[in-house]
């Protein structure tokens, strides 16, 4: 469920296979705030993950960042070219989203952005 009550989910956990997991956020606020949450998913011995950023940034360069966790206190970002990003995450995004299609409608991506994502065979 994405909506509960007045509050949404802010990032959605995805593990596609033991070596590629990310994490794909679903709220236009800006990603500090959700600094703790994704830390708490990344606990343990994993220090980095790659946050998608397309319900807020939707298909721009800066779509994709990887966050590194370097000790407590601490978190690096840096932006990864799309290039640069496993072609399964970018799927698994679109599927996200066309079953999500009430989270994609009332995200802020222009109403062109949110018809392509709805038809299209490629994201």
């Amino acid at each position: 469920m994405i909506f509960s009550g007045e509050y949404m989910k802010k990032v959605e956990y995805f593990k596609l296979n033991e070596y590629l997991d990310y994490i794909l956020l679903v709220s236009n606020d800006d990603l500090y705030f959700s600094y703790d949450k994704i830390r708490n998913i990344v606990k343990g011995n994993k220090k980095s993950i790659l946050i998608d950023m397309f319900y807020r940034n939707g298909y721009s360069f800066n779509r994709f960042i990887e966050l590194d966790f370097t000790d407590n206190s601490k978190v690096e970002s840096r932006l990864v070219n799309p290039r640069d990003v496993s072609e399964d995450i970018k799927e698994n995004t679109k599927k996200y989203f066309r079953n999500h299609n009430d989270l994609l409608e009332s995200s802020t991506l222009v109403d062109s952005v949110k018809s392509f994502i709805q038809v299209s065979e490629n994201f």
